[in-house]
């Protein structure tokens, strides 16, 4: 799925994708607001984490322990992106992820950066 795909190449992405954002942003009229408690309830898209963490930890025979330091690296990845990103907007950017290409994981993953460095530092996991 789509959200296989940008986990599957965690740390390339994101600033393409700033600069698409923007510019749509700018170009697009004022989007009624929406209760941002709802907005940001993941739970309402409960396979979204399981596809995420399945792409992102894949199937690779790796010993037990990088196993282990990689589950926790793209668990805070998935937190990271959970606290910038609601659901939608983390969609949107996975859809537009995909249309650029084989470049298109290494965009996302600039637009989150520090926050995977941060887990990188973390887990002791360098993708």
């Amino acid at each position: 799925m789509k959200i296989k795909a940008i986990a599957l190449s965690i740390l390339p992405i994101f600033s393409l994708l700033l600069i698409s954002l923007s510019s749509t942003a700018q170009n697009r009229p004022p989007q009624p607001h929406t209760n941002t408690a709802s907005a940001n309830d993941w739970s309402q898209t409960p396979n979204t984490e399981k596809e995420f963490m399945q792409g992102c930890v894949g199937q690779q025979n790796l010993q037990s322990n990088q196993r282990t330091r990689k589950q926790n690296f793209c668990t805070c990845a998935l937190n990271a992106y959970k606290i910038r990103y609601n659901p939608q907007l983390f969609s949107q950017i996975n859809a537009l992820a995909m249309q650029v290409g084989k470049d298109g994981p290494r965009l996302v993953n600039l637009m989150v950066k520090p926050e995977l460095d941060r887990c990188s530092a973390q887990t002791n996991y360098h993708p």
